[in-house]
């Protein structure tokens, strides 16, 4: 029985692959398949017409069977000169009650298509045709008479199956789109091949001579000559443009957004083919000033279309039709960036006028609660900024920047545009991210001034009141701060710095990366300064991705400095950007709460870990500047009661950091004992308790194994007897004023000096 199953489970797969081979064969081989059926039955009727001669010249060797075909063929003729004659006028009265739906432009068109009105005479012909084989005057005409009734009776079916599609075609309102689109083509291409066949007859006359050609271009004179000789030449386009906004709306007033978006599409089809047939007559703006010929008159009005169809879908609260004409906006943004310009370091004009359609519609939507909308909105306008820095024109992105910015801003006071924010600050962090790949020498302005529209959102967020479990802040800028997830700004980041230490990279690409990062390092510590203390200021959870986020990224900048393709001058740079960038943890308020409040993210063991980093990367100077910034936070912190033992903990790691870099403990003493004879030193409560607990520390066993603090991973792997006596020694520096084993403490607790 279960072979039997299997057998016939076979026999259907196999049945299942011969239909779909059979079809797909259909679709490929369309054209081959209606020759080859017609080829076919000619060739039968070839074969058999003896059989036939022989059959009829026995039957109709009498009159009265002639007559009676002759009755049979004017009978057939004329019931097909009707069929036919009621057959298309219900197909045209039909197609007219449909086609008359359509612009005003249009109608006449597709009312009067010679496609239609051929098959309608062609179909009339062949009736009459037939109609007249009752003239056959004897037996001879029979066969022939009878093998062309066939045929007749047979092209006039196919046809009038034709006329039946082509009225289809002809009401559909995608068929209809795809008619204009392919008119509309076929007329830019026949100017354009009009154009080619008059190069001979364009003389030195009528092209500008060598001055106004200008130096470095290589336009096509005699092309645009020809073009304004007839400015008519695109009016076509400009109608079929119109016509498919018409589509547009009023499909999308009934509902139908598939056919509407298929008009939208129709428009971009269109200015595809109008640049490829206008070639290098395009011209963009001048440096110096406005140039006339850069003004387009198609392109012109296309963008203005697409801004009033934005403004109807707005006026509706129709989002499918926004959304639908914001993807066109970037669709029109990848059409233009295609436009030769024809000459040298030519800026692309016409991409950067729909990117700023796009940048104005989708601000226009903010204030229509709309949420979705400006997600899609923000993506798209990402996207254009990427074409941008494809051409390699950054700072043509920094209007995109600030309007994604400025709309990112707008959930600090509308709850409902939070997920907005965080799609704009992802896209901010993806435009960062590209401008530090970019090999566009002119990326400086556009890092720097993206990194202050970051630091704008960031702000505004930090104003507004953070939520104590799911933290606001930190969901809203996490795309670009934080360090928990693999898709955001940091591990992009940190996949660039290890492909910039592969030697096997591009060397000049590579040069040039580190350039960007370097300039977007670079007063880097400023902004994240300013964040740091208005977030523990506000006491916001975002505080622990930016320390985490100041920590990382100066690892990053310390890796970079190590690249093989790094020259010293960069080197120096990144640096001197990773030590000011550390520092801006040095900035934290002196206040108890402040230090408790930062600590719950591991300050200590932050600066302890980044130490250990710099030193493995053999940055020896910025690695004791780090140390330095542990023992100045250990002494600023350490005289508060936080409950985090940060003065003790500190220690320890300050301990371990002297072994790890060989130094001298002597140094360190010498700096634990600065630092206590300083006035607002802990107090000495604090540092007994501090001393006792380090001497506790120092006779403990550090196994070696997982620990999830930086400080005690690195105790169970130093070296444990010198470790114990360095912890003895800094545990006795912390009490100088202690004599043996008795305490004696001055008159007046130092608490808070």
């Amino acid at each position: 029985m279960g072979s039997v199953r299997i057998w016939q489970a076979k026999c259907w797969q196999g049945y299942y692959k011969f239909s779909n081979w059979l079809t797909n064969a259909g679709y490929q081989h369309r054209t081959v398949r209606l020759l080859i059926i017609p080829s076919l039955l000619m060739v039968l009727s070839w074969a058999i017409t003896p059989t036939l001669h022989e059959v009829s010249d026995v039957y109709f060797e009498n009159d009265k069977h002639i007559e009676v075909l002759r009755t049979l063929f004017l009978t057939i003729g004329g019931a097909l000169i009707g069929a036919t004659a009621i057959a298309f006028s219900l197909i045209m009265f039909a197609m007219q009650v449909n086609v008359e739906r359509m612009p005003f432009g249009l109608f006449r068109k597709f009312s009067s298509d010679l496609k239609l009105m051929g098959t309608f005479i062609a179909t009339l012909v062949l009736s009459v045709a037939l109609a007249c084989l009752s003239l056959v005057p004897n037996h001879s005409w029979v066969v022939g008479s009878i093998l062309t009734a066939f045929w007749e009776v047979g092209l006039i079916v196919a046809l009038l199956l034709v006329a039946y599609r082509r009225a289809l075609n002809l009401i559909s309102p995608t068929q209809q789109l795809s008619i204009l689109v392919h008119d509309t083509s076929r007329s830019l291409n026949t100017w354009a091949r009009a154009m080619e066949r008059a190069r001979p007859l364009l003389g030195k006359e009528s092209t500008p001579d060598d001055a106004e050609r200008g130096r470095g271009s290589n336009h096509d004179w005699e092309k645009f000559a020809y073009f304004t000789q007839f400015p008519d030449w695109a009016s076509m386009a400009h109608r079929s443009v119109a016509h498919c906004i018409v589509y547009a709306r009023r499909y999308a007033e009934q509902g139908d957004h598939e056919v509407s978006n298929i008009a939208l599409q129709s428009i971009l089809l269109i200015n595809k083919a109008y640049i490829e047939a206008k070639g290098k007559t395009f011209f963009s703006q001048n440096a110096f000033g406005d140039s006339p010929l850069s003004g387009d008159a198609l392109i012109n009005d296309t963008l203005e279309h697409m801004r009033r169809n934005i403004q109807t879908g707005i006026a509706r609260a129709d989002e499918e039709q926004i959304e639908q004409s914001l993807k066109v906006f970037t669709g029109l943004c990848n059409v233009y960036s295609r436009i030769d310009y024809s000459a040298d370091h030519a800026k692309k004009y016409h991409m950067h006028l729909a990117a700023g359609y796009l940048a104005e519609a989708v601000e226009s939507v903010a204030p229509h609660q709309m949420a979705d909308v400006l997600m899609e909105g923000v993506r798209l306008i990402g996207d254009a900024a990427q074409l941008i820095l494809l051409q390699k024109e950054p700072s043509h992105i920094v209007g995109l920047a600030e309007k994604m910015a400025l709309i990112a801003c707008a959930g600090t006071v509308n709850k409902s545009y939070r997920p907005v924010t965080q799609v704009a600050v992802r896209q901010l962090a993806i435009l960062t991210f590209g401008l530090l790949r970019s090999r566009s020498h002119e990326a400086s302005f556009a890092i720097k001034e993206v990194r202050k529209n970051v630091k704008l959102v960031a702000k505004m967020y930090l104003e507004i009141p953070d939520t104590p479990f799911a933290s606001v802040h930190s969901a809203s800028l996490a795309p670009y701060y934080s360090g928990t997830s693999s898709d955001t700004l940091m591990s992009w980041l940190t996949d660039l710095c290890n492909a910039l230490s592969d030697p096997s990279e591009d060397t000049e690409s590579v040069e040039m990366m580190i350039r960007n990062l370097e300039e977007w390092a670079s007063d880097l510590y400023q902004t994240e300064k300013e964040l740091l203390l208005l977030a523990v200021e506000k006491k916001s959870h975002f505080t622990f991705d930016i320390i985490n986020w100041i920590v990382h990224i100066t690892k990053l900048l310390l890796a970079a400095s190590n690249a093989p393709a790094c020259n010293e001058h960069d080197r120096e740079k990144l640096r001197k950007s990773a030590l000011w960038l550390i520092s801006v943890l040095s900035w934290i308020p002196e206040s108890n709460e402040d230090v408790r409040f930062v600590e719950n993210y591991q300050m200590t063991e932050q600066l302890f870990e980044a130490a250990v980093d710099a030193k493995h990367r053999d940055c020896d100077e910025v690695a004791y500047s780090i140390r330095d910034l542990l023992l100045a936070w250990a002494f600023k912190a350490g005289k508060f009661k936080t409950g985090w033992a940060i003065l003790e903990r500190a220690c320890c790691g300050l301990a371990c950091l002297n072994i790890m870099f060989e130094l001298d403990d002597e140094v360190l003493m010498s700096a634990i004992r600065e630092k206590v004879a300083q006035k607002g030193a802990p107090s000495l409560e604090l540092r007994l308790r501090a001393s006792q607990e380090i001497k506790e520390e120092a006779e403990k066993y550090h196994p070696a194994g997982y620990s999830t603090r930086e400080i005690e991973a690195a105790m169970a792997h130093v070296d444990q007897g010198r470790l114990r006596s360095l912890l003895n020694k800094i545990a006795d520096q912390l009490t100088p004023e202690v004599e043996g084993d008795i305490a004696v403490v001055e008159d007046g607790d130092r608490n808070g000096e």
